[in-house]
């Protein structure tokens, strides 16, 4: 049985609209990887700055997005297309404009990704991985459910601990659909429960389809708006994601801020590569002991 008369039924039965399925499909993709469909400027934080972007602005590799109320739509050449839902936080790990992968940490919210035949795509949330080679997927992230809808093609998905590592993967065959449960050690397959197809976003009932025409596609610079603060970053610090430890680095700038560095060592003072960059002469301490 189709997505679409699986989505139908459960709608339904949730007092919803009838769903439909989501390969990429339609007019030719925008040039680069580009925010193409935003319904409300979105807020980017690249490096250790915040911005605004709207449409039309060229995203790059680990830029952090955050939609409010609206939704919104990412490109990357004719590879992959990724959905944001409404209040969804994501790091792009790797969505180069005509690479062959495509890897999204999702911190919060709802995403959507459509990859072409032969493109590796991962979406990554706190507690689960999921991993496939063409076909779409459909995540959650937050709300004490992180859950994942193999919505087309074959893929995998993996369990993750507090620690940030993988249990054993997960086939998913279309159609099927996953939780995370610390309870349970491994993940079980099965069909989308109606709480979380009533929640979706309703655009995700559609197909993914490349934008129109975008005025400057790429060409449209974000307007920055100040620096980073700690209550914009701390979430990203925590998580078990792919790439975490990079971000200490990203970050170590914003220490030269005494309110962010005061946060920052109230949360993560103990952490033992935290304290490395906080205090260098501790650290560096027991090694100059060894010399003598």
């Amino acid at each position: 049985m189709h997505v679409r008369s699986i989505f139908a039924r459960l709608l339904t039965l949730a007092a919803a609209c009838a769903a439909s399925g989501t390969a990429p499909a339609g007019s030719t993709p925008q040039a680069g990887a580009t925010l193409t469909m935003a319904e409300q400027p979105l807020r980017l934080i690249r490096g250790a700055s915040l911005f605004k972007a709207a449409n039309g602005v060229a995203v790059q590799k680990d830029d952090i997005l955050e939609t409010q109320a609206g939704g919104a739509q990412v490109e990357a050449g004719p590879g992959a297309i990724l959905a944001l839902g409404p209040r969804t936080r994501v790091r792009l790990l790797d969505l180069p404009p005509e690479g062959k992968t495509a890897e999204v940490a999702l911190l919060q919210g709802w995403v959507k990704l459509g990859a072409s035949p032969g493109t590796r795509a991962l979406v990554a949330t706190p507690a689960l991985q999921v991993t496939l080679a063409g076909g779409s997927t459909i995540l959650h992230a937050g709300d004490s459910l992180d859950a994942a809808f193999a919505e087309e093609g074959a893929q995998q998905a993996a369990q993750v601990d507090a620690r940030g590592r993988s249990g054993m993967p997960l086939k998913l065959a279309a159609e099927q659909y996953t939780q995370a449960d610390p309870a349970r050690e491994h993940l079980s397959a099965g069909r989308p429960p109606r709480a979380f197809v009533a929640a979706m976003p309703p655009s995700f009932r559609d197909r993914l389809r490349h934008a129109p025409a975008v005025p400057n596609a790429g060409k449209v610079a974000p307007m920055k708006e100040g620096e980073a603060g700690f209550a914009d970053v701390e979430p990203w610090l925590a998580a078990p994601l792919p790439g975490s430890r990079g971000l200490i680095a990203r970050f170590r700038p914003r220490l030269a801020d005494p309110a962010f560095r005061q946060q920052l060592e109230r949360a993560f003072g103990q952490d033992p590569a935290w304290k490395a960059v906080l205090y260098p002469a501790r650290a560096a301490r027991p090694a100059q002991a060894a010399l003598f």
